[in-house]
């Protein structure tokens, strides 16, 4: 992303005085706007600032600029105020970029915000202010009418094996690849370009498929306007609205340009065979594109174009690949700097091998999800990895869409505004896990035989037993163990219910795909010690992997894919 590519070249101190320059101009602009314009927003004088007296009406610059140099610390400051206001449920007020504010609801009032409708709250419309897709992609449908994330929710609940094995296949050839073949000497790489790279080739043969998915020049495009999607989001919200149409479409211009050279002709290609083949399938391509524009064909026939379906790709991959990769870069670090005494690699290396010498040399009979579902330890490495390293430190943005609206405890939530819940707090919380900041990487396969234990013990108690079936169920909003990777019970790595990210699928196939192929075929080690290898770095909410943490891989001998 641009923030962190800012940061790498500037250092600290540059960064930091940037975000302080920027800080006090939104903050001048702000005040100038909001003299003229007034809020669009107008807050209780009821609901608490963080940071400010009791008595304050407006953030200082210095409660603003925590937002910026010192984001985790505010948040943790919002968990703490939250807890102490547990029993009364009282909301807290926080700064964001620019002169934007967001109500953070305490943990307690989820039940009740889960059950609001979507025209009460909106998920999608939460989305679209933070976004700002209106001037980076043009419209505002492309986060607003969902049709195409329908589609993906579709195949991820539905469909997702079908998909499997090609996404299997390009996975272990991106490794291959990059990391190489040699038994004998060492290769260096930098660890979060070669995850990067890894997932962006292997998600793409999901999203894209074949050829694009190899297309190096296309690898590139899809990134590059993921990142300026993303780093427009930030930019514009520090900007007043009236210069946000011109900034932009300014910004995401030529990212969006050339990822359009790059697939004109795969998408005219596509155009042409539905056109051809309107009802006939059977020589469709397997990959999410292909749903999507069958989808179009029928109900969005005006988006049957290279600019419109761009933009939808754009989004796709904004929510298969952004993440994944940095969830990957950090799930092998973690595993590489674990404590020795949890012998980490030797065990996840002996399930890899159970896992294989299961299938009788078929992957096709390998990679299935009630397959994966038994890889616990490897689930549990992912799942401890997004605990600590969790991407944003605030989940499930919604935005109040109706006017009157009272929290669960009677706040009132203005029309307009935007309501989350900090997260990594609540995931460091040593209330909640034990030696919260120490990556224990089968801290929930231990949690998953407690939580077993529990139900022998009620299933022997009839009058407890369904009691704590349809418990289990609800915290893991749906039918597998609360502590398995893709469960959104007790962590918000994934949202919450219904509207849960469905791409968690995706993402724990890919990880644990990632974690076999790398255990049983390769040696890897660190190049430098701990105290040389660059720390992930918070940028206002946001946990980044950085550039320069460099490994030495090199093939195991006697090994093959599977």
């Amino acid at each position: 992303m641009l923030t962190a590519v800012i940061y790498d070249l500037l250092g600290p101190s540059s960064f930091f005085a940037l975000c302080i320059l920027l800080t006090i101009l939104s903050s001048v602009i702000y005040m100038f706007c909001s003299s003229i314009f007034g809020d669009t927003v107008k807050f209780p004088k009821s609901l608490p600032l963080i940071h400010e007296r009791p008595s304050s009406s407006r953030f200082s610059i210095r409660t603003r600029l925590s937002y910026y140099l010192n984001c985790t610390s505010m948040y943790n400051e919002i968990w703490k105020k939250i807890s102490q206001f547990s029993s009364k449920g009282i909301p807290v007020l926080a700064p964001s970029l620019g002169s934007r504010k967001e109500i953070f609801l305490p943990h307690k009032s989820i039940k009740w915000f889960m059950s609001q409708p979507k025209e009460v709250l909106g998920m999608w419309e939460g989305f679209n202010e933070v976004f700002q897709l209106r001037h980076s992609l043009g419209h505002e449908k492309y986060m607003l009418d969902t049709w195409a994330v329908d589609v993906s929710r579709r195949v991820m609940t539905q469909d997702l094996e079908e998909f499997i094995d090609p996404m299997r296949e390009e996975l272990e050839l991106a490794i291959n690849s990059i990391l190489g073949m040699d038994t004998e000497t060492w290769k260096p790489l930098d660890l979060k370009d070669t995850m990067r790279t890894i997932i962006n080739r292997s998600a793409s043969r999901f999203v894209v498929g074949l050829p694009l998915c190899r297309d190096d020049g296309y690898l590139k495009s899809s990134l590059n306007s993921i990142e300026s999607i993303v780093s427009a989001a930030g930019a514009l919200g520090i900007m007043p609205s009236f210069i946000r149409p011109l900034l932009g479409r300014l910004s995401t211009y030529t990212a969006l340009k050339r990822l359009e050279s790059r697939c004109r002709t795969v998408l005219q290609d596509r155009f042409a065979h539905i056109a051809k083949n309107p009802d006939d399938k059977s020589q469709d391509p397997v990959d999410l594109l292909q749903r999507m524009l069958r989808v179009a064909s029928v109900n969005r026939p005006e988006e049957m174009n290279v600019p419109s379906m761009i933009r939808r790709l754009v989004m796709a991959n904004l929510g298969f690949i952004f993440q994944a990769g940095f969830a990957g870069t950090n799930v092998i670090r973690n595993i590489l700097e674990s404590d020795p005494k949890h012998d980490t690699i030797n065990i996840l290396r002996e399930e890899a091998q159970r896992f294989r010498d299961a299938s009788g040399g078929d992957p096709s009979h390998l990679w299935t999800r009630s397959n994966i579902s038994r890889m616990i330890f490897a689930d549990s490495a992912a799942r401890e990895t997004l605990r600590i390293h969790t991407f944003t430190s605030r989940a499930m943005v919604r935005q109040v869409m109706v006017d009157g609206l009272h929290s669960d405890t009677g706040m009132p939530l203005p029309r307009g505004s935007l309501l989350s819940f900090v997260s990594q707090p609540m995931h460091t919380d040593p209330d909640h896990f034990p030696d919260p900041h120490s990556y224990e990487p089968f801290r929930f396969v231990k949690l998953r035989n407690e939580e077993d234990n529990r139900a022998k013990e009620a299933s022997q108690q009839p009058d407890q037993n369904d009691a704590f079936a349809d418990k289990a169920r609800n915290d893991a909003g749906g039918n597998w163990n609360p502590h398995a990777f893709i469960s959104t019970a007790r962590l918000l790595i994934f949202g919450r219910g219904r509207t849960s990210c469905p791409g968690r699928f995706l993402v724990e196939f890919q990880l644990k795909i990632l974690i076999y192929n790398l255990m049983l075929n390769y040696d890897i080690k660190f190049a430098d010690e701990i105290d040389q290898r660059p720390t992930n770095i918070w940028i206002c909410e946001f946990l980044f992997p950085r550039k320069g943490v460099n490994i030495l891989v090199k093939r195991r001998t006697g090994t093959h894919d599977i």
